[in-house]
């Protein structure tokens, strides 16, 4: 089973407006009604959940000192590295822009509207490369 980050959201509403600007999609379908909790589709395809802190906090209650946008980066690997690039750089926060690491792979990272970091690399090369046997 892949690795499935739930990211803690102050607003969720505000979250998923966001995430669509740069060419994700929200699916809330799964959530039992009261409860705030929406998939994160990039391209068809689940990234991540985004859950209201709240809602998390009463969830998880062991988490209800842990702040919004903690340390650490996720990671999104994509088909168009260019485009995805394009249409984030319009709309977010580019903390690190386009590199290409000892791998070959092309990344650059952006911070969301809760202060979490993202990575986004351009999937055909990180198959391709030593790394790829974890994509």
């Amino acid at each position: 089973m892949p690795f499935a980050p739930c990211l803690s959201v102050k607003d969720t509403a505000a979250s998923i407006a966001f995430y669509k600007e740069l060419g994700f999609d929200a699916d809330s379908s799964t959530a039992r009604p009261g409860d705030d909790i929406h998939m994160l589709l990039h391209q068809g395809e689940f990234c991540a959940m985004l859950y209201s802190n709240a809602d998390l906090r009463n969830w998880l209650p062991v988490l209800a000192d842990t702040p919004i946008g903690f340390a650490g980066m996720f990671y999104l690997g994509v088909d168009d590295f260019d485009a995805v690039h394009d249409r984030i750089a319009q709309h977010a926060q580019i903390v690190k822009d386009t590199e290409t690491d000892h791998t070959g792979q092309r990344m650059f990272y952006f911070r969301d509207v809760d202060g979490y970091v993202i990575g986004i690399n351009d999937k055909a090369a990180l198959q391709a490369s030593d790394l790829g046997k974890y994509a």
